[in-house]
């Protein structure tokens, strides 16, 4: 399938979502996160969920890290989207969180990071496929983000569904994720 269809399969999924499911989706995914081997980690890009959309929610993977690996240094982005960049913030007493316009929580202010700092990145994402490609909204930002990253780097998606088959119109700029976490366990490509 192209990704304009298994976007819009997946958007669907997620819509129809009870809150109770959702909620043991989450909680699933939190606990696939802690098996996750952390040495040698000392930064963590999270996505921000935009909760409407039912996307994962990262504040519970925050939270737990936080307490149990206070030592890993947490960033979140914002989004340029006049030219499809981000820029990432630490998760620290200076950072200030708010909802933009697009109904995206981010950073407002607070200490910028640099991308060379970050060891592995949580990939947004609404399907990927089983070599590890994803389909996202379609802007590209984590594609280009990906992109720029230290090339030993590590890249993570979270998905509340298991892989498609193939995703049948990937291009050149495609990123894919090493591993990708879903509730039912770890896929490594």
């Amino acid at each position: 399938m192209t990704k304009a269809q298994l976007r819009k399969i997946f958007i669907q999924k997620r819509n129809e979502l009870s809150q109770a499911e959702y909620d043991g989706f989450n909680h699933a995914l939190l606990q696939q996160f802690q098996q996750l081997a952390l040495s040698g980690i000392s930064c963590i890009h999270l996505f921000l969920p935009i909760h409407q959309r039912r996307e994962p929610d990262t504040f519970l993977i925050r939270n737990w890290l936080a307490a149990h690996h206070p030592h890993i240094v947490r960033v979140f982005p914002k989004a340029n989207f006049g030219d499809s960049t981000m820029i990432n913030y630490a998760d620290d007493d200076e950072l200030e969180l708010a909802v933009n316009a697009f109904g995206i929580p981010e950073p407002v202010s607070g200490n910028l990071l640099e991308i060379a700092q970050i060891d592995l990145v949580l990939v947004p994402l609404l399907a990927f496929d089983t070599k590890g490609y994803r389909v996202g909204y379609g802007k590209g930002f984590y594609d280009r983000f990906m992109a720029q990253c230290r090339a030993d780097a590590r890249f993570i998606g979270l998905s509340f569904f298991d892989a498609v088959e193939k995703i049948s119109d990937l291009n050149e700029f495609d990123r894919p994720v090493q591993q990708c976490i879903t509730p039912n366990g770890i896929v490594k490509f």
